[in-house]
């Protein structure tokens, strides 16, 4: 099997994966399946809504492999980010169809304003994902679990940290991630 990735680390993660390594799994959890809750819960959906999708990305993704070669042209957390985004954009579009009426005794009508509203915060949380990424492993685990509303006092005891320092690089990797999100050219376009 050949596996090309633009960072060691996905590729190793990948190859562990391939060898059904529980740490690999764990990892794959700890590392991508908090944002995937959070954009879930914010784009009407659970929870449970968000863990089933990540199951079928892994699904997609231990399929991807099997098959042989696999190139990732992105960070392995965008790339099931990206599966699970669209896969939840799925769903929400199946749960809002109806009986199918034939297309000329439709009138014109203007686009529903509620699944734009969806598409426009879909961009702003890839956008959002984007420079997430970007930041380090530390912050992105803080602001995940932060985002999870796991209790700064348990975060430091995950971290082995006091509380008063996890408050304090919270801030500063919530400011950092907002910064980068207002100097990109796209925030512009989707405010």
């Amino acid at each position: 099997m050949m596996i090309k990735t633009l960072h060691k680390d996905d590729r190793e993660l990948l190859e562990g994966l391939i060898e059904a390594r529980p740490s690999a799994v764990r990892r794959l959890y700890d590392d991508i399946l908090p944002a995937v809750i959070y954009w879930v819960e914010q784009n009407n959906g659970t929870e449970d809504d968000a863990r089933d999708l990540f199951q079928e990305a892994l699904i997609a993704l231990f399929r991807r492999l099997e098959n042989g070669e696999f190139e990732l042209t992105c960070t392995l957390k965008s790339f099931v980010r990206i599966i699970c985004r669209n896969l939840w954009l799925t769903h929400l579009r199946d749960r809002r169809k109806i009986d199918a009426t034939p297309l000329e005794e439709v009138e014109p009508a203007e686009p529903d304003a509620d699944l734009l509203g969806q598409l426009e915060r879909s961009e702003r949380n890839a956008l959002y994902f984007r420079h997430f990424d970007d930041l380090g492993e530390k912050c992105r685990q803080i602001l995940a679990w932060f985002f999870e509303k796991v209790p700064l006092a348990e975060i430091a005891r995950r971290l082995g940290s006091s509380e008063n320092y996890i408050k304090k690089r919270k801030f500063e990797c919530k400011e950092k991630l907002i910064r980068a999100v207002r100097e990109d050219p796209r925030f512009e376009e989707l405010s």
